[in-house]
């Protein structure tokens, strides 16, 4: 009995204990069934490893069957324990499908209807837009609810505005594909409360109206923080498993700024995109048709924009579920409209008529011939847009799309007459928009044959406006001149530019101007704030070049006038002020641009004004053609395509092959010749060896490296003073860097005139006279490891954190020659010779203004302030 009983209990209990596990696996799940298997399959490998005794007792059966009860329950007890410490994995189980009820449920839930105003930006213009919008909507809808309060809809809600950000998350930014660029300190400030992200569109009970503001960065991208937005919005437009009708239940608007320079394919192309990307989820047609504006028709066409958008949420109705309903409009009102669009028609199709089809933002003759109708405007049939605003299509080709103009539910209602009202108001709106940004003056579609007479003005008056808050003095319609503030300093003795250290420059004398506003770049460091137009072309209205001379010089003289009293500027000073030496083509915008620049640089020879002449290396024809100029820049902001692209932001495509020819030309000029270096941390300080590969190409007689100069916070710079500016040691350092890799490259090459021994400074014969060992002479003696080599470090101005880098030709007779002699030049210019040379023109540079000099490029008679607390103190000779 005894081994029987000792069998029942070494393979019963673990059965039933199996077959209970069991059942509760089954009543728990598959997770805890795996368990609970596994749990049991290793009871019986433990158990059966004891070996049963044969004669068991049977006697004890009734003991041993209440402790295997206790048994039992005991191991019931472990698994409430274990339920209790532990996942339930019965809910873990159910978890997806609750997750699932409560997704359901929230979209099920309805929220109020709200207005959403989402922008992306670079310089903050679409960000201070969708503020002034949220300002207009705001005070509109309240001003509106307190007006209808009597007989409101009782669903009816008042929509909260927000303004968002087109951005995904945070962290893009911080860490994203600017290549290195300086993150912008206002990304920081942006939580993820603040930002449009493309589920924010996707999501059907979000907000019922849309409105788009944004710009059009580089290659018709949008601006870099809106990046991630557009390839995700992108993705969903080309997923076929996103519903076609995503959008259907939405509104939206959309207002884009660009500028025509760039093309009609990359004009406003983020725009664009929105538009068509959002039709193509099931958007319907949007309430305001598509505005996309030119830099110098902004402002009026938002006040276009918003006053057509305001009339639309006036006709609107938001409602507590979250839709919107839009009233029809009155027989009356719609007879007007279609009255006033017939006369606007009337009045586009007489100005079209003599209009050239450029690829400006709207097309006067396609508008006149083929924007007339329901479909608000023309628009290819690609669903990219051919204007600067159109209106919507439906899905069909040439089918009208008039949704937003009825209740909701009752599109198939609405009478043809109310339909074809609506059609005739989105012309009108169209047109009226079409009439403000036509100019005839496309930038890509150019002729250069063209009457100049004939040709607009480039000084319009908001851009006459912003130049002039600025401190220009403008001159005739495309030109203008600015006081510099070296040139305050040294009327008052304060010291001149880098420009009268490296070659003898009175700054006091000198004329900072352009006959050119226009410029073909949109760097990321230019301080005068992108308020110049861009083009590839002049195509404006042309002045003769003896009016903006003359008007030059006046408004400089007045200018330096009205610094008469300044403390420090003395009659001596004012009256030498009062005489232009020098002209510095180096203002704002491309002076080489200017059709007559050649005429215009021979008039400031003919006064014996020397000529500074700055290009920015995207017109090699033009620098092929011009005429010997004093000295000749050339603005070398990145040495790589890629770096150049980010840092210039050209309107060129073949941008980079430009440069390279324009750096091939500046090699044929036999005058003075520079390269002009802008150092910008973090953008294009690294690649010395690139560098080295321009200089061999352009072979510059000099190379002016300097620091980039930091404009403070703008709209239009996201520099920064401690990411981008560099220090003084760390431009000289880079111009080392940049002298031992052409010394690298030329291991055979010898300068036998820095070799020879410097002449034995001559006793004074004064009696009283002390020689100090700083004082023994002062001849330039270049040392052993840094001779042999084709450029050399030879000035430096430390207050602007400028460095010369010159030729070894420049140095002979124990000196450097950067300097100029300006009346050789003259003489030279009236000789009728073209073949003279940067070497007939030379001049001795004094001590102070060489390398490692104690005075560190400061002219010694010049009086040094050290800070605006601090005592002026002087640096005299002695």
């Amino acid at each position: 009995m005894s081994f029987l009983f000792q069998l029942f209990v070494s393979l019963g209990l673990p059965l039933i204990a199996f077959l209970l596990y069991d059942r509760l696996a089954a009543r728990m799940g598959p997770a805890e069934g795996v368990k609970a298997t596994t749990t049991t399959t290793t009871t019986i490998t433990t158990t059966t490893t004891t070996v049963p005794e044969p004669n068991a007792a049977s006697k004890t059966h009734g003991a041993d069957a209440a402790a295997f009860d206790q048994q039992v329950q005991a191991e019931l007890a472990k698994l409430q324990d274990h339920k209790k410490t532990s996942t339930d994995p019965m809910k873990a189980s159910s978890a997806p499908s609750a997750a699932a009820e409560v997704s359901k449920a929230a979209k099920d839930k309805k929220v109020p209807a709200a207005i959403l105003i989402a922008y992306a930006s670079q310089s903050q213009n679409s960000l201070a837009l969708a503020h002034k919008l949220f300002s207009q909507l705001s005070a509109h809808l309240h001003t509106s609810s307190q007006s209808n309060s009597d007989d409101a809809d009782p669903t009816a809600v008042l929509p909260e505005v927000r303004v968002l950000e087109m951005r995904e998350e945070q962290e893009e930014d911080d860490n994203g594909s600017s290549g290195g660029a300086p993150r912008d300190d206002a990304a920081s400030r942006v939580k993820s409360s603040n930002v449009c992200r493309v589920d924010t569109l996707l999501d059907p009970n979000h907000y019922a109206l849309t409105i788009f503001i944004t710009s059009t960065y580089t290659d018709g991208l949008a601006p870099p923080r809106s990046q991630a937005f557009e390839a995700m919005l992108k993705d969903a437009f080309e997923d076929h498993r996103i519903p076609r009708n995503t959008l259907s239940q939405k509104r939206f608007a959309v207002f884009g700024l660009g500028d025509v320079a760039y093309g009609e394919e990359r004009f406003n192309t983020f725009a664009k995109h929105l538009h068509e990307w959002c039709r193509g989820l099931g958007a319907p047609a949007f309430v305001v048709p598509p505005v996309y504006a030119t830099d110098n028709k902004t402002q009026t066409l938002f006040r276009v924009f918003s006053t057509a958008l305001l009339k639309w949420v006036n006709r609107a109705t938001f409602h507590a579920d979250g839709t919107v309903t839009v009233r029809k409009k009155t027989d009356a009102a719609a007879s007007s409209i279609a009255g006033g669009g017939i006369a606007a028609r009337g009045r586009r199709s007489k100005k079209a008529a003599g209009a050239t089809d450029g690829g400006c933002a709207c097309r006067a003759a396609n508008i006149a011939s083929g924007g007339g109708g329901g479909d608000g405007g023309e628009e290819g049939g690609d669903g990219s847009v051919n204007g600067c605003c159109q209106g919507s299509r439906g899905s069909g080709a040439g089918q009208v799309e008039v949704k937003c103009e009825v209740e909701e539910g009752e599109e198939g209602s609405a009478d043809e007459d109310a339909s074809s009202s609506v059609g005739e108001q989105e012309s009108d709106d169209m047109d009226d928009v079409e009439d403000l940004v036509w100019d005839g003056t496309d930038d890509a579609d150019f002729d250069a044959t063209q009457d100049p007479n004939e040709l607009p003005e480039l000084l319009y008056p908001k851009l006459r406006q912003n130049l002039e808050k600025q401190g220009y003095r403008l001159i005739g319609s495309h030109s203008g001149v600015k006081l510099c503030r070296w040139t305050k300093s040294m009327l008052r003795g304060r010291g001149g530019c880098y420009k009268h250290t490296f070659y003898d420059i009175n700054s006091s004398q000198c004329m900072e101007m352009t006959p050119s506003l226009a410029c073909a770049n949109k760097c990321v460091f230019c301080w005068r704030h992108h308020t110049n137009p861009i083009s590839r072309h002049f195509r404006w209205k042309q002045d003769p070049p003896e009016l903006l001379i003359a008007q030059g010089m006046a408004g400089h003289y007045q200018m330096i006038k009205q610094m008469r009293g300044v403390p420090g500027v003395t009659p001596e000073r004012l009256a030498t002020a009062m005489q232009i030496r020098h002209c510095a083509l180096s203002l704002v915008g491309e002076p080489i641009m200017y059709p007559q620049i050649n005429g215009f640089c021979d008039l400031l020879h003919a006064h014996h004004i020397s000529s500074f002449m700055v290009t920015n290396a995207q017109f090699p024809e033009q620098l092929r053609d011009l005429k010997p100029v004093v000295q000749l820049y050339l603005s070398i902001d990145a040495p790589t395509p890629d770096e150049l692209k980010r840092i210039d932001r050209p309107l060129f495509e073949d941008y980079w092959d430009r440069c390279l020819s324009c750096v091939k030309e500046l090699a044929r000029k036999p005058q003075r010749t520079v390269f002009r270096l802008t150092l910008v941390n973090l953008y294009n300080t690294d690649n010395v060896k690139a560098y080295a590969d321009l200089v061999a190409m352009g072979q510059p007689d000099f190379i002016e490296v300097k620091g980039v100069t930091y404009c403070g916070t703008s709209t239009s710079s996201t520099l920064t003073m401690k990411d981008n500016v560099p220090r003084h040691d760390e431009v000289i350092g880079f111009c080392k860097a940049l002298c031992e890799e052409m010394a690298r490259r030329n291991p055979h090459y010898t300068t036998p005139q820095m070799h020879a021994a410097p002449p034995k400074q001559e006793k004074q014969e004064q009696e009283d006279f002390v020689m100090r060992e700083d004082d023994v002479d002062d001849v330039i003696v270049i040392p052993p490891e840094e001779r042999d080599r084709p450029y050399h470090i030879a000035c430096e101005h430390e207050h602007s954190c400028c460095v010369l880098i010159a030729l070894d030709k420049f140095f002979f007779d124990h000196h450097w020659h950067t300097w100029i002699n300006y009346e050789r030049f003259y003489e030279l210019i009236e000789s009728g010779r073209r073949d003279f040379t940067s070497l007939d023109y030379a001049a001795v540079t004094p001590t102070w203004a060489t390398y490692k000099s104690k005075e560190k490029g400061f002219d010694p008679e010049q009086t040094r302030v050290a800070g605006k607390k601090a005592r002026p103190t002087a640096a005299a000779a002695v």
